[in-house]
């Protein structure tokens, strides 16, 4: 997996996971950040990134489930 790629969705993935408040708003800025470097490196939109990132997160989520882990209960 790109590495940019895999940065992003364990950003998005701790934005998700984090309790509301200050820390999830820290975390939200810091996807944000990351999302407009990587656009600059890419040549593309933070938009398409986005994108990119909500497409592939739960297919993401569920490639790194423990083993044993009942594929049916994963976030489908």
């Amino acid at each position: 997996m790109n590495p940019e790629l895999e940065a992003l969705l364990k950003a998005w993935d701790a934005f998700l996971e984090a309790p509301e408040g200050a820390g999830a708003n820290r975390l939200q800025l810091l996807y944000e950040a990351s999302l407009e470097e990587a656009a600059n490196h890419s040549r593309t939109t933070k938009e398409a990134l986005h994108r990119a990132v909500m497409r592939y997160h739960p297919r993401w989520v569920r490639a790194n489930l423990p083993p044993g882990f009942p594929k049916q209960l994963g976030l489908d």
